[in-house]
């Protein structure tokens, strides 16, 4: 094949291409790339899937959506196809009725009940078609040729069940029916009697699959168990999900089945009305039951049927331990139980395994989807357009989908359909306003085949009206869409006239957001002498360094340790102070700061440090003379800026008063008093208050000494040392610390200094 390979181009030349000179600032440019299956499956499919290797291609193509208007209301239960390639419908919402999709794609009504629902329907193996009626609990056997709906079906059991949600067909025609809302399976044979089956201890037996040997497997709804059901009708357990209802059973593969479950609760049978009865029978009362059978009312219990108009309840968090919406297993013939796939999102409505695919088919909403689940590989097949999918019946060419949100058939559109399909992005959130740059895409394009990339932009999170149209991208992946916050590509592919269709392995958006302003904020001064240990420092006690001692002669700690992401461990350094700040970048820029001092009432900036990277910068304040001072940072972010595009910001701190003078120690008395040595000084500070004053004798411990005012705060202070009378000769000492850490002392020596 004669492929044309499209690769990324080069970023540098993609942007010179594509972003011409602006007046308005640009930052650095944005990638955003599409390479997985959750990317792809994060957007909007029509006509295109996904294959086993993530890659986006041309899906099957479906016809458009059939289904009469005059029921576009009803409420889907259930449908089933037979041979032929009939698909059969079970509605209700007050309208009791069976539908048929013909082979050539119309639908018609087939059988009216005299129930407001059918909720269940099955095609046995030689074509028999069956559905159930609810409430009442009726089971019918409808001709499939027939043309008046009154008259297509014949009675074929009454169960006198609040509901029937299940059915299997045996080879000799006999009809087992899963109901609620006591968790029952009757029997009825050909004679069109109804007996019960087996009771299992739930409130809904939601869905049936009849074995080779004759026994059923039954999955249940409150309580989410998959339960086998001898031919005796003797019940065992075979899993309980933790999770409140089991949708689906289907066959697997040497001899063991697949089960499926949800976690989410959605409206029961009593809130299913969406169309009156034109011709209500009395009551809404079911026929008379069956000997032995007792009438049960409309079921309460959370049972997946799905509505347009009822409204609906909040989801069922999945149990503990459990992920996802739903869940599906693989219970082996011995009865071993693995995870097969958990749907994180979406929600299960239907299952069948698939012959052609070896598959698993999955039809879920609320986007519509039928996926392929093969081994460990979960393939989308398909999207339709509607909320939710509830089965996927086969059919000649492939399978059908049955939709609701409306209700609709949409069936394989055959060989000769245009092989084209369209796949639209998720939304992008640039952050803010920015310009978009190219869309360049990696795949193969086969001769004739194609693949062409739009984009659009808009300032709303959700497409609208406000949005621009869609720009066709250029040949380097350029589209001159308006400047905005939000963007989003679609990709039209279209297969050659051989048929062959493209295949995308990735996709490269880009976008350069307009630069926005640094933010500086918080600038602070540390107390006098606090400084952050870098990372790195030794561990243990905080002495890094004993060649710069504080006032008590060690380099020590003035907090515990610190987590990694604060600048470290609080040191004192004595004459360092530390300024902080916080400073962050709109477009996520990597900054750079500048520090910068004035003194107050001076105009003149005196840099300290210039392209710090770091949020704090500690200094030695000797150079400075004493004063008041305020501090400046600037944030730049043009480290990551081209030249003339970076923007600055800054903020100044509040007054810090730099000190670096000790106070000033005069003595003023040295003399006996009585048994009393009393020594007395008066100590002065030009910029910082005294906050601490202590005496000693004869370098015994340093004791704290009171002011003559009674309050150590102010600068200047009177302080007195009065030790008892020693037998020898003494020496006695006073120290004081002010406020910036500057210390002073000052000693007399006993008797020789005192009068």
């Amino acid at each position: 094949m004669n492929l044309i390979s499209i690769r990324a181009l080069a970023a540098g030349l993609a942007l010179a291409l594509v972003l011409p000179p602006s007046p308005a600032l640009l930052a650095a440019t944005r990638l955003s790339t599409f390479g997985s299956a959750r990317d792809f499956l994060a957007g909007d499919l029509d006509g295109t899937t996904l294959t086993s290797e993530e890659r986006l291609t041309l899906g099957p193509v479906f016809s458009s959506p059939a289904w009469p208007e005059d029921a576009a209301g009803a409420v889907v239960f259930a449908a089933a196809s037979d041979a032929s390639g009939r698909v059969y419908v079970a509605t209700g919402g007050g309208l009791g009725r069976l539908f048929v999709s013909e082979p050539d794609g119309s639908v018609r009504l087939l059988f009216e009940a005299d129930a407001p629902n059918v909720t269940a329907v099955a095609v046995g193996p030689r074509g028999e078609v069956v559905c159930g009626t609810s409430p009442g609990g009726r089971l019918w056997r409808v001709d499939p040729k027939a043309k008046d709906p009154a008259k297509a079906g014949s009675p074929a059991g009454e169960t006198g069940e609040a509901a029937i949600w299940a059915l299997a067909i045996g080879t000799n025609g006999t009809v087992w029916a899963g109901t609620g809302s006591k968790g029952r399976i009757w029997k009825s044979g050909a004679d069109g009697k109804a007996s019960l089956h087996a009771e299992i201890e739930d409130t809904h037996v939601r869905s049936l699959l009849l074995r080779a040997d004759g026994s059923l497997v039954a999955g249940t709804s409150d309580r989410g168990l998959v339960v086998a059901v001898a031919p005796d009708g003797t019940v065992r357990t075979l899993h309980d999900f933790g999770r409140p209802e089991v949708v689906a059973l289907a066959p697997a593969p040497e001899g063991g089945l697949f089960a499926v479950a949800t976690s989410v609760a959605v409206p029961t049978l009593a809130q299913q009305r969406s169309e009156p009865r034109q011709t209500p029978a009395p009551s809404g009362a079911a026929p008379a039951p069956t000997p032995g059978a007792v009438p049960e009312p409309v079921p309460q219990g959370s049972v997946s049927v799905t509505s347009t108009t009822s409204p609906a309840r909040q989801p069922a968090g999945a149990p503990s331990g459990r992920e996802g919406n739903a869940e599906v297993v693989l219970v082996a013939a011995d009865g071993f139980v693995e995870p097969a796939w958990i749907l994180p999102e979406e929600t299960v409505y239907g299952a069948r395994w698939d012959e052609g695919r070896g598959a698993l088919l999955l039809a879920t909403g609320p986007k519509g989807r039928v996926y392929a689940l093969k081994g460990r590989q979960l393939r989308l097949e398909a999207q339709a357009g509607e909320r939710q999918v509830v089965s996927s019946p086969a059919v000649p060419g492939g399978f059908a989908i049955v939709a609701s949100n409306s209700p609709a058939v949409l069936r394989p559109a055959g060989a000769n359909a245009a092989g084209h399909g369209t796949y639209v992005s998720a939304v992008r959130d640039a952050g803010r306003l920015a310009r978009f740059g190219a869309i360049r895409l990696e795949g193969a394009v086969p001769k004739g085949a194609s693949a062409a990339l739009s984009v659009r932009s808009g300032n709303s999170d959700t497409p609208d009206g406000t949005w621009s149209g869609w720009v066709r991208a250029g040949s380097a992946g350029e589209a001159a869409v308006p400047t905005a916050r939000y963007f989003q590509w679609r990709v039209e592919l279209a297969a050659s006239p051989r048929g062959e269709a493209p295949v995308l392995e990735r996709v490269e958006t880009s976008w350069s957001e307009r630069n926005a302003r640094p933010i500086v904020e918080n600038v602070s001064v540390l107390e006098p002498g606090a400084v952050f240990a870098r990372s790195g420092a030794a561990s243990g006690p905080a002495v890094l360094s004993v060649t710069n001692p504080d006032e008590n002669g060690a380099f020590a700690g003035l907090e515990p340790e610190k987590p990694a992401e604060t600048p470290g461990k609080k040191l004192f350094r004595k004459g360092f102070r530390t300024v902080t700040w916080k400073g962050t970048d709109p477009n996520g820029d990597a900054l750079r700061y500048d520090l910068e001092v004035r003194r107050e009432g001076s105009a003149t900036w005196f840099p300290i440090r210039r392209d710090l990277e770091d949020a704090f910068f500690s200094f030695d304040t000797a150079p400075l003379p004493d004063g008041r001072y305020r501090f400046r940072v600037t944030a730049s972010d043009h480290a990551a800026n081209a030249d003339g595009e970076a923007l600055r910001a800054s903020e100044e701190s509040d007054v810090a008063l730099v000190d670096g003078t000790p106070p000033s120690l005069v003595r003023t008395l040295a003399r006996l008093e009585g048994d009393r040595v009393v020594f007395r000084v008066k100590a002065t500070d030009a910029l910082s208050p005294i906050v601490r004053a202590e005496g000693t004798v004869s370098a015994d411990r340093w004791r704290a000494l009171s002011p003559a005012d009674g309050t150590l705060d102010g600068r200047e202070e009177e302080l007195t040392l009065s030790v008892p009378k020693t037998d020898g000769p003494a020496f006695l000492a006073i120290r004081v610390v002010d406020a910036a850490g500057n210390g002073a002392s000052i000693s007399m020596e006993y008797p020789e200094e005192v009068r």
